[in-house]
């Protein structure tokens, strides 16, 4: 290759870079954050864990964001904790097992979103670190 056409494939190289690279970089971490976030995720019946989607993948030239979230009632009771009360004089209980509560629960949040952020770190650092270098291959 001559420097006419290297100069060429780096302006062409510049050119995607600049109208897609950070979008395929953040899809591709997005694939990668959601199994460390659900691998994390508290399970009783699977029901939160199957509700976490990624709902967005967004951005153009340098920027991007990728929304990952799960969609279930008690999500961030889980995440975060918190007191939930009686709508009426009856105790809470549990539907499956038969155990009572008493009219308010308080539970210690898991935080487990937080954790799954920290797990999915490496793993997205490496994917972005792969999809870059796919990019900067003259």
């Amino acid at each position: 290759m001559n420097l006419a056409e290297f100069a060429a494939a780096a302006r062409d190289l510049a050119s995607r870079a600049e109208a897609s690279l950070a979008l395929d970089v953040c899809r591709a971490m997005a694939d990668v954050a959601l199994p460390q976030l659900q691998i994390v995720t508290p399970v009783l019946s699977g029901a939160l864990r199957d509700s976490e989607h990624i709902d967005a993948v967004f951005g153009s030239g340098a920027f991007a964001g990728a929304v990952i979230a799960p969609h279930i009632i008690y999500a961030e009771f889980r995440n975060n904790g918190g007191t939930i009360s009686s709508k009426g004089p009856w105790p809470l209980r549990n539907a499956g097992t038969g155990q009572v509560f008493g009219r308010h629960v308080t539970q210690a949040g898991s935080h487990y979103i937080e954790k799954g952020e920290a797990a999915g770190r490496g793993p997205c650092h490496a994917v972005a670190e792969r999809v870059t270098a796919q990019y900067f291959h003259l």
